[in-house]
């Protein structure tokens, strides 16, 4: 049984990379079958016992990095009192930079519009939690209005990076976009749980 599912792990890969690749290379609705399992080197059979067309297999690409990023997430949120970001913007820069192709196509790909959107709904469901923890004057209305203006930004500056051929180092950007967020969420709700605690005598 662990045998076979190696094997249906590799293939669904294989799927899920080929077509990744061809996403870098045209629309994704004018992307085939037969131009995936093509590229994948498999066949047309082996393809449909695992999803039945192009969009569920997209589908399941959305699906395997939302649950990638609320993994990191949850360590992130398991780790205690949090001082910053940069224990879970780290390791998401370095998914980024390891599924460079595949983020870029989902992110900018017209047809994963639903995959936009649930991703924002991770980071603001997992991000408003975080911020109640770590700023005391956190209200749940002006949370919406930060949030709006964090998310744009911190996607702003990756897809910067990205596009520029990564040239500053991937600490360097986690740095970048914790500082960012963190220098407007100050003036959204002042001062974090851990700077009141430094500033008691």
């Amino acid at each position: 049984m662990a045998k076979e599912d190696r094997r249906i792990r590799r293939t669904q890969r294989l799927l899920k990379e080929s077509l990744a690749e061809l996403m870098s290379e045209k629309s994704f609705n004018n992307i085939t079958i037969k131009d995936i399992t093509e590229k994948a080197d498999l066949n047309r059979g082996t393809f449909y016992l695992h999803y039945t067309d192009t969009y569920g297999l997209l589908k399941a690409m959305e699906d395997d990095m939302l649950k990638d990023f609320q993994e990191m997430i949850d360590n992130y949120l398991h780790m205690g009192p949090p001082t910053d970001l940069m224990p879970v913007l780290s390791p998401v820069i370095h998914y980024l930079v390891e599924n460079r192709d595949i983020c870029i196509n989902l992110f900018e790909n017209s047809a994963s519009s639903d995959f936009q959107l649930n991703f924002k709904n991770l980071i603001h469901r997992n991000a408003l939690v975080l911020a109640e923890q770590i700023y005391p004057a956190c209200r749940s209305d002006s949370f919406d209005y930060f949030f709006e203006f964090a998310i744009c930004g911190a996607i702003g500056i990756i897809r910067k990076w990205l596009a520029s051929d990564m040239g500053e180092t991937e600490e360097s950007i986690a740095r970048i976009s914790n500082d960012a967020v963190l220098s407007v969420a100050r003036s959204f709700f002042g001062p974090p749980q851990w700077a009141r605690h430094e500033a008691q005598p």
